[in-house]
């Protein structure tokens, strides 16, 4: 077969699709040797893929006509469908991977989308208003083009088949998976602590990861926190939250600001994320909307227990290796977080979940899985 793989958002700012991207198309390069592969990239991002991308025989780097400026999104968005007819025409590929929730219509060779969360469909207030009405149309009409949709969790499958009506057969759930030798104190060697961070040394402290928008339910983890300090005896306990500012982060950030022992650092290098997850004695994940949701499994890399959220894709991602709580009752979080800070049996066997639950992830099962999804095409 030959298969085409739109890899534009193999880009340095692509987020969370450039991970997909670059992890998927890594482990299928190590199984399959057979397949020819063509990565269409921007033609201003090619260097670019060409140092992060595998090197191999069967996987060649195709620049497109389009760049990463924001005039070349919008042309891309409205006219790149005449690119792509050209390019199936000429190289006649069978399949047709886009990794992220839209695609071009093509005639002949048979289309795949990865969904990883409909975001824009239940919080349509984290996107600019033309990306969000490109979207309402793009993807209801990719989801029913696609030949099969790969869907990230069971969550957001069972998410697509709510919005769209769609039948479960026309769905495949592919886990996501992080890369352990990412998160490992052997990425800290020779790591000098940030100057930003030098007050957390020695400390015990909880932390949480995710960009400072409202689903990341932050505003009901400082009322935790400040019931966690008044009512129990942690006076000792700070709070630390990592994330870039989103949308509506405004009156968050002024609250931090008036609390003592909450710590807000912004956007941190990732060797200072590594050492934050290292040294945090609990890990807390508030978000009521995750289509999968990495950073529990991220701190149990170190093995750091987690108090998550009860909500969309989470339970199906930590099992039974976490702590649970309500993400709408203060008083269940808290005390959640007060049970993990002080219930050292609790703890403990927690801890001997995080291996377990991590092993059920991986990337290789995620490229193997992705190449049964295009050979049953």
């Amino acid at each position: 077969m030959k298969i085409a793989i739109n890899c534009i958002f193999c880009q340095p700012r692509g987020g969370g699709v450039r991970e997909y991207i670059y992890n998927v198309v890594s482990a299928l390069s190590q199984i399959d040797t057979e397949n020819e592969y063509i990565l269409y990239v921007l033609k201003d991002c090619v260097e670019y893929a060409r140092q992060v991308l595998p090197h191999v025989d069967n996987m060649r780097i195709q620049p497109t006509p389009y760049d990463s400026s924001y005039k070349s999104v919008i042309l891309r968005s409205l006219f790149s469908n005449r690119y792509w007819l050209a390019e199936e025409k000429k190289e006649q590929f069978d399949i047709f991977h886009s990794p992220f929730f839209h695609a071009p219509r093509l005639k002949r060779s048979k289309v795949i989308i990865t969904v990883h969360d409909l975001r824009f469909c239940r919080y349509p207030s984290t996107y600019t208003l033309p990306r969000y009405l490109f979207l309402r149309t793009a993807v209801m009409r990719s989801i029913q083009q696609a030949d099969k949709i790969i869907s990230i969790s069971e969550f957001t499958k069972q998410e697509i088949m709510d919005v769209y009506k769609i039948g479960c057969e026309k769905i495949k759930v592919v886990n996501e998976a992080i890369n352990r030798e990412d998160f490992s104190i052997r990425q800290l060697d020779g790591y000098v602590l940030d100057d930003v961070a030098k007050p957390l040394e020695g400390s015990r402290f909880m932390l949480s990861v995710g960009h400072i928008e409202p689903r990341k339910n932050y505003g009901r983890l400082l009322d935790a926190f400040a019931t966690l300090k008044e009512k129990t005896e942690t006076n000792d306990v700070k709070l630390v939250i990592v994330g870039k500012k989103g949308h509506h982060y405004k009156e968050i950030l002024r609250r931090m600001g008036k609390m003592s022992d909450v710590y807000y650092l912004d956007f941190v290098s990732r060797e200072l994320l590594l050492w934050l997850y290292q040294h945090a004695a609990l890990f807390v994940f508030p978000s009521f909307y995750e289509g999968f949701g990495f950073p529990p499994l991220e701190a149990a890399c170190f093995g750091i227990i987690s108090a998550v959220s009860n909500a969309s894709s989470i339970p199906e991602v930590c099992g039974e290796s976490a702590a649970y709580f309500n993400p709408f009752s203060v008083e269940d979080m808290a005390n959640t977080l007060w049970r993990c800070l002080s219930d050292e049996a609790f703890v403990n066997e927690k801890k001997t979940l995080l291996m377990p639950n991590l092993d059920r992830f991986s990337w290789e099962k995620n490229a193997c899985e992705t190449l049964q999804t295009y050979h049953s095409l």
